[in-house]
């Protein structure tokens, strides 16, 4: 399975993109904070990975930012997992400082890994709310 995970930073999101080998399938790409580079990256992706891909984020990020949402309601599968699950595991991996890059590299491995799918939740697209007269 194609996963892809999601990172957020200081000044944009990050993605990390690996095969179902768990190898990098390109370059991370980043995208600014704004609808349209969100589209932008989701475009992206699906047009070069497939509509397939499935996206890795926090519960917290999930909570935050759109493009989760903006994911599955495209039909893409988004995959949330606790955030003290992912904070316990860079303490186990590297107990200093985890770049950004790594830190989306190992979202994006977690569905790949055996004792990690626990862990892990598939997110359901929120219905928007409609105001009945």
């Amino acid at each position: 399975m194609t996963t892809c995970g999601i990172w957020p930073t200081s000044r944009c999101l990050l993605a990390v993109v690996i095969d179902d080998d768990g190898r990098l399938a390109e370059n991370p790409r980043k995208a600014c904070y704004s609808d349209d580079a969100r589209w932008a990256l989701l475009n992206h992706i699906e047009a070069q990975h497939g509509l397939d891909c499935a996206f890795v984020v926090t519960r917290s990020f999930a909570r935050m930012d759109p493009i989760a949402q903006l994911a599955s309601r495209r039909g893409a599968r988004v995959i949330v997992v606790a955030d003290q699950f992912v904070h316990d595991l860079c303490v186990l991996i590297a107990p200093t400082a985890v770049s950004a890059r790594q830190l989306a590299l190992l979202l994006a491995r977690l569905p790949i890994c055996p004792i990690a799918r626990p862990q892990l939740s598939v997110m359901q697209p929120e219905l928007p709310l409609i105001a009945t007269p």
